[in-house]
């Protein structure tokens, strides 16, 4: 329970059951940290990110403000915005009672900006979504297309690909299928000069899944911020989403999918898009489970 001491929660996000997500660590600190301590905390976590829930001053019935501020740290540095610790902090602050959502929306503020959330009662769990700001993407040129293949060591597959930005900055690759993407080796070096050249995260990769309950298989690369593969990544599949309605010309309703991601390093993620509106805004959504919460001591 979130009180006046300092509380951590352990998250797995995109999974309905324990140890199958992408955890996250979300501390609540209740009061302001340095930066310095912040990504100290965040490599002593080991985790993915790590987030940490700002103080907020109490909110008026007329204040239009969000609902709450957070601050995304991987283990080398902070990340303007990031999808599964936005939806895990937000099943945190949820099941705590720590949020009202009105109409079952809500906001959340960060680096980035101003985040829209939404939380959806399936059953007797909540499925937490994101929605993206309006996506840019641009497809790279033919030098910096084989420069992309080359490092996932896949230049004789079919393949298209783009720098999206959906708030979160990644490069996509769409290849024909899913056996495409789990047979890739990507070159981790190459893959973090691209990421420096191009100023991504990573790597986002998706073919169609023939069968089963999922549309497509993805896998998300990204060295650059100390994640090798991401076990099941919210901002590279928002950028996935993107890429798949912008190639449908931004039909509404044309990247409705549900997305397997993980199971290269042992997970088994599920992560649910929808979109685009008609703003071309993309909703990336998923299950969370709480796997541990106690109090958090600092130095």
């Amino acid at each position: 329970m979130i009180t006046s001491q300092p509380s951590l929660f352990l998250v797995d996000v995109f999974t309905q059951d324990p140890f199958w997500g992408n955890p996250v660590a979300v501390i609540v600190p209740g009061t302001r940290l340095p930066p310095e301590l912040m990504l100290r905390i965040a490599r002593w976590t080991g985790m993915p990110e790590t987030v940490f829930v700002l103080p907020q001053e109490p909110r008026s019935p007329t204040d239009n403000g969000p609902d709450y501020n957070v601050r995304i740290w991987s283990p080398l540095c902070e990340l303007p915005f990031a999808g599964h610790p936005s939806i895990g902090t937000a099943h945190v602050l949820l099941e705590e009672g720590a949020i009202e959502p009105t109409h079952g929306r809500f906001v959340q503020q960060c680096p980035a900006g101003r985040i829209d959330m939404r939380v959806t009662s399936i059953g007797a769990q909540r499925r937490i979504s994101f929605r993206t700001p309006v996506p840019t993407v641009e497809r790279l040129d033919d030098a910096g297309h084989a420069a992309v293949l080359d490092a996932l060591g896949c230049t004789g597959a079919p393949a298209q690909v783009a720098l999206v930005d959906a708030g979160a900055r990644w490069l996509v690759v769409e290849l024909a299928s899913a056996s495409d993407v789990n047979v890739l080796t990507p070159d981790m070096e190459r893959v973090q000069a691209l990421s420096a050249r191009y100023r991504v995260s990573g790597v986002t990769v998706l073919g169609y899944e023939q069968g089963g309950d999922a549309n497509f298989e993805v896998r998300s690369f990204a060295p650059a911020i100390g994640v090798p593969e991401d076990a099941v990544c919210g901002g590279g599949n928002a950028c996935a989403a993107a890429w798949v309605a912008y190639r449908n010309d931004w039909r509404a309703g044309c990247a409705d999918g549900i997305i397997s991601q993980g199971r290269h390093v042992g997970r088994a993620g599920r992560v649910f898009w929808e979109g685009p509106d008609q703003d071309r805004r993309i909703e990336i959504g998923g299950f969370a489970v709480t796997i541990s919460a106690g109090n958090f001591r600092f130095p």
